[in-house]
């Protein structure tokens, strides 16, 4: 059971101060968190699935946000279906976002650039997978690998990339994560403390010897590898472990998760 309180949201602007007093009035929030209930109590009276190849989703409210619509792709799995929801939630509740439709593609759900777009972003990332409830699945300060992630995806209702990414930034370790298409890079996140700079960037192949590209590594085990395969070692005044610890879940039509690590102390 949920609750939400609207007046007490009512002058928050930063997408996670509105999760924060989202949570402070739901101590025990279960997880997955109730993503469409806590939508209609913030007053989105229909949420509905409709096939669609443009957009994502959409929000329609009126003037004073007293009531609202959220539309969803239906052709799409369901932890995306749930940020999508999050993200339109956002749209809602956040005071400045203020339109009668909001049409929201694919793109405008990964996006980086700040606006409107990254604000509904980060406020959906943050609901489905608050601070509290992930650090009692995967704590900062712990060593994890992605079986973790992927219990936590599991727990959380959340997409692979969704929950790595929200793991990493939050994590007090060396860790970085290389998104992938057909031994590609597509993107990189990493932690604070993954100070090294990585051998690829967007559109790069991934390294010759990479076990993740030879598609040998596995999510049982971390493989070690030469750390000049994955780490640049033209930084000057960088000293350089000597091997780097890579996983990779193998995913389908080509598309890869590879988790690397290394030893600070090395």
């Amino acid at each position: 059971m949920v609750a939400l309180d609207l007046i007490e949201l009512a002058d928050l602007v930063r997408p996670e101060d509105l999760v924060a007093e989202i949570m402070r009035q739901n101590p025990a929030m279960p997880v997955p968190v109730p993503i469409e209930e806590l939508a209609r109590l913030a007053g989105i009276s229909k949420i509905s699935a409709f096939e669609t190849t443009g957009f994502e989703g959409t929000l329609i409210t009126n003037p004073e946000k007293s009531d609202g619509h959220i539309f969803y792709n239906s052709r799409v799995p369901r932890p995306r279906q749930r940020f999508t929801i999050g993200h339109e939630l956002g749209h809602f509740l956040l005071p400045w976002h203020r339109q009668a439709t909001f049409n929201c593609s694919a793109d405008d759900l990964k996006t980086s650039k700040a606006g409107w777009e990254l604000e509904a972003n980060r406020f959906s990332a943050e609901l489905l997978m608050p601070q509290a409830l992930l650090a009692r699945e995967c704590s900062p300060s712990r060593e994890f690998d992605l079986a973790d992630v992927i219990r936590v995806r599991d727990a959380f209702g959340t997409s692979m990339e969704s929950t790595i990414r929200r793991i990493i930034e939050r994590s007090e370790r060396a860790y970085a994560v290389v998104f992938s298409h057909e031994n590609k890079v597509r993107y990189t996140n990493f932690s604070e403390y993954f100070t090294a700079r990585l051998t690829v960037r967007k559109d790069s192949p991934l390294p010759a010897k990479s076990l993740s590209r030879l598609d040998t590594s596995s999510t049982d085990d971390w493989n070690e590898i030469d750390a000049h395969w994955w780490l640049d070692d033209s930084q000057r005044g960088v000293t350089l472990p000597e091997f780097v610890y890579e996983q990779t879940l193998v995913q389908d039509d080509g598309y890869k998760v590879t988790l690397l690590t290394y030893d600070p102390e090395d």
